[in-house]
């Protein structure tokens, strides 16, 4: 378990929160992996997280993935950004968010722009996450793997590291601002029983060598210069209520960089915000956000990729809940809307919202009713006398009109 929330926390990536996933199912991952996987990981881990010196350079990323866990796997288009440093040196590049789900990290790899600046080498075996509780985390490695169908939605997803590779080698074309990975190759739509076979680059845990994701067909698109755009709607996938303060209730939600038109967008410029209900705008309080995310004022806009411990590039976590009957931050939606400034111009997609609670949105409609009954049924549909737990409330209006909604007592 332990692993997977470092995936989770180190990575900044849920699962759940993957958008127009291809294929997922129960993967069981062998431990016994070759052993020249944990023979590359370094005795000493340097994460660079501060921006090194440079000319800086930003790219929109495609290609294809899968992200291994304890719980599944999950195949997908890759999506986002990655950043470059051209160091002053000509030769000396730094690469953040090298794979696409350790975008939101914010950690940086090192590699060599050749004398002719038509590739670039990144060396195997630096880290990408690391735990220090722990004492592992997620290194770079080439490899294949292959997902095999054992049916009943279940799969067995093994990992071969190459040893010998030492470095991905990255194709530099110069005139159109493309860089793109050598050597890899993949499919997702492969026939039963082998569902996905693929080699690339490869993040695997430090301490026994299994993936935690793998990308192929990587390209990188160099983006111009940032101009006035309206961004596309973003994704809102799904709330859990916790039921409780403790900060573990929280919103999946996925950004596409690109603008209505699918134009790529520049991610440096991109915010967004939470809203819930009628449109009401919420507040990550300084007193109840600030120390655990490193603001010191309340926040209503988020900049794209915040992290914090409560922040993360695909998810939110709120220290408020519905089902405990004291702090209800909503009671019918919530949702999310992008900003994205430019010159002074800023444009807004629409506030997409998803509907947590059905229903909800008629009570202020039904506020102006008499109410003629209240009746309350467990779960399995039968009636109690007073809610106990998770019940169901069904109020029937003097107009013979009912609404149900969920209470916990």
């Amino acid at each position: 378990m332990k692993k997977t929330l470092l995936l989770l926390l180190g990575m900044a990536v849920a699962v759940s929160a993957a958008a127009g996933v291809k294929s997922a199912g129960n993967a069981y991952r062998p431990l016994f992996k070759s052993a020249q996987a944990t023979v590359k990981a370094p005795s000493r881990v340097d994460i660079i997280t501060e921006q090194p010196e440079g000319r800086v350079v930003n790219y929109t990323r495609t290609g294809e993935y899968l992200l291994s866990s304890l719980y599944g796997y999950d195949t997908d288009y890759q999506t986002g950004r990655v950043r470059i440093v051209y160091a002053d040196d000509g030769r000396t590049v730094y690469i953040q968010d090298i794979l696409c789900y350790g975008e939101g990290t914010g950690v940086w790899v090192v590699g060599e722009l050749s004398e002719d600046g038509l590739t670039i080498s990144v060396p195997l075996g630096q880290y990408i996450a690391y735990n220090e509780e722990y004492g592992y985390g997620v290194i770079l490695s080439w490899g294949s793997t292959d997902v095999i169908d054992l049916g009943d939605d279940f799969y067995w997803l093994d990992f071969m590291a190459d040893d010998r590779a030492t470095e991905v080698i990255y194709a530099v074309d110069p005139e159109n601002g493309i860089i793109t990975m050598l050597g890899s190759e993949g499919s997702v739509d492969n026939p039963y029983p082998n569902n996905c076979v693929a080699t690339g680059l490869a993040g695997i845990w430090s301490d026994d060598g299994s993936v935690a994701t793998i990308e192929w067909g990587s390209t990188w698109t160099m983006l111009g210069d940032a101009v006035p755009a309206v961004p596309a709607n973003p994704e809102v996938l799904e709330f859990f209520d916790s039921g409780s303060d403790e900060g573990y209730t929280r919103l999946d939600f996925n950004i596409n960089l690109v603008d209505i038109d699918g134009n790529p967008l520049n991610s440096d410029y991109l915010t967004y915000s939470i809203f819930t209900d009628n449109d009401q705008l919420f507040t990550f309080d300084y007193a109840t956000y600030g120390a655990n995310n490193g603001f010191d004022a309340d926040m209503t806009e988020i900049p794209y990729g915040y992290s914090g411990l409560d922040f993360y590039l695909r998810r939110v976590y709120f220290y408020e809940s519905n089902a405990d009957g004291y702090t209800p931050f909503f009671t019918w939606r919530i949702g999310m809307q992008l900003y994205y400034t430019v010159d002074g111009v800023r444009n807004s997609s629409d506030i997409v919202y998803l509907e947590v609670y059905p229903g909800s949105d008629v009570n202020e409609v039904n506020d102006a009713k008499e109410v003629s009954s209240v009746r309350y049924y467990n779960m399995a549909g039968q009636e109690m006398a007073q809610p106990s737990g998770l019940t169901i409330q069904l109020t029937t209006y003097s107009d013979g009109t009912t609404a149900a909604s969920k209470v916990i007592k």
